[in-house]
């Protein structure tokens, strides 16, 4: 494999595209204590910093609805957290939420209630809003993903180093934490859902941007295309050789 960052992506890439390995990677993820994180991504297609800066007032049950405000990652140069906004303007967003990953966050909330807690999260961190240039907050004890060890929040790093683990176990390729977020805009487009739309969900400020680097195209989907089309061209039949004769 190559040592690029190009060479990872591609590998990346290639992990999850199959429908199967994707079911194989979560069913051996189930067993594991990040699972809720790893499938939110695959129906929310969050970046990493933004699930793990996820907060629960940015989640609204009764609307159904998770909105990306911010984001939080750990710099290992500083030891130490930093919140931030998202990527970009377009980053800002309000993602209707499915009914799994409603299931998954109302399974994370019960049992919150019991989670170990550091005394880190009795911080709140500053940061400035993209959007105003104001002053923003993050009360990391809001924080909707802990680590059930440590009490803190899971540093990029180790979500990764975990992703390894479990790949090994379902007999995968690895695949970083971003693979989850590529697979969610590629099931997304073979699921029929408009490349504007899935821009918008994804936060992306071009549409080049949503199409060249996150919607890959499998043979199940050459396939699948084929079969639509097929099904929407006119049924005409040839004439048969007598007939062609005849008409001669």
């Amino acid at each position: 494999m190559s040592g690029s960052i190009f060479g990872l992506r591609t590998l990346y890439l290639i992990s999850l595209r199959m429908v199967e390995e994707q079911i194989k990677f979560l069913e051996t993820a189930a067993r594991s204590h990040n699972y809720y994180q790893y499938a939110l991504i695959l129906e929310t297609g969050l970046r990493t910093g933004e699930l793990i800066g996820l907060t629960w007032d940015a989640i609204d049950f009764e609307k159904r609805t998770l909105t990306v405000n911010k984001t939080l990652e750990y710099r290992h140069k500083q030891t130490e957290w930093r919140a931030g906004p998202p990527k970009t303007r377009q980053s800002y967003r309000t993602i209707p939420l499915t009914n799994r990953a409603v299931e998954i966050l109302q399974e994370v909330k019960a049992k919150s209630v019991d989670r170990k807690e550091s005394p880190l999260l009795s911080r709140t961190l500053e940061y400035i809003d993209r959007r105003t240039g104001a002053a923003s907050t993050l009360v990391m004890r809001d924080l909707v993903f802990i680590n059930f060890r440590t009490g803190e929040p899971a540093k990029n790093s180790s979500y990764d180093t975990h992703l390894y683990k479990l790949c090994d176990e379902a007999g995968i390729d690895h695949f970083c934490m971003h693979a989850l977020r590529h697979t969610y805009a590629t099931r997304a487009i073979e699921s029929g859902m408009q490349p504007k739309v899935l821009q918008k969900l994804l936060g992306h400020a071009s549409i080049k941007t949503t199409m060249d680097r996150y919607v890959h195209v499998t043979d199940e989907s050459l396939d699948k295309a084929i079969r639509q089309f097929e099904a929407c061209q006119p049924s005409v039949s040839a004439p048969n050789a007598q007939t062609r004769v005849k008409s001669a």
